[in-house]
């Protein structure tokens, strides 16, 4: 009976696990996170490693949605939007069109899961998605032609992604955003049960650039 019980707490702890995660976009600087690189007009946000989409009950609750720049997809002011505290505008970095850039993220508490990274031209426009909250744009490939950047061990480490530019973009203001679709929670799917199935949360950070 106690063996029972014991592996009833292990299942539920398990389950009920909530991804406290964190990390942010360092190069480009994302918007969030743009005061560490001497950005210091946008502002100081001192929660910038966690752009979850508000948190996983907010982002269940949205029916898996999120805010184009990791903000609450249902929240009345996105702050990371254009417009928005942290969403000014400021070219962050410079691309060259067709270029192989490398983009670096830091996760201080690695939660398994995927990278993804899209680039909009928005020169002429506010930043937007699609209903998921994608970036409208081009999901960006990297150097091997994939364009899922897996994370396959935990612990804090800094991810240097080598990414290629479309030959055919140039834009005064362009956004490129991350992705963290992670893969650590306990869950149930089509494909089965266990870590990295169902339900997953999700990190997004914005950065603003130039692509000449």
């Amino acid at each position: 009976m106690n063996y029972f019980l014991v592996f009833i707490l292990l299942a539920v702890t398990v389950m009920t696990s909530s991804v406290f995660g964190h990390g942010y976009m360092r190069s480009p600087p994302a918007r969030n996170s743009m005061w560490r690189f001497g950005f210091k007009q946008n502002g100081a946000n001192y929660n910038d490693n966690q752009l979850w989409c508000g948190g996983r009950s907010t982002q269940r609750r949205n029916k898996g949605r999120c805010g184009v720049c990791g903000d609450p997809f249902d929240a009345k002011i996105q702050r990371h939007m254009d417009g928005g505290r942290f969403g000014n505008r400021i070219i962050g970095k410079t691309y060259k069109s067709g270029e192989a850039i490398k983009i670096n993220v830091l996760l201080t508490a690695s939660h398994l899961g995927y990278f993804e990274f899209r680039i909009g031209d928005f020169s002429n426009s506010d930043t937007s998605g699609d209903k998921e909250g994608k970036l409208k744009g081009v999901l960006l490939k990297q150097v091997s032609g994939s364009t899922k950047y897996h994370i396959r061990s935990a612990g804090a480490r800094s991810h240097t992604i080598h990414l290629q530019l479309p030959t055919n973009l140039t834009c005064e203001r362009c956004v490129i955003q991350w992705w963290y679709k992670t893969g650590n929670s306990w869950g149930c799917d089509a494909e089965g049960c266990g870590l990295g199935h169902g339900f997953q949360e999700t990190f997004v950070n914005c950065a603003d650039v130039r692509v000449e």
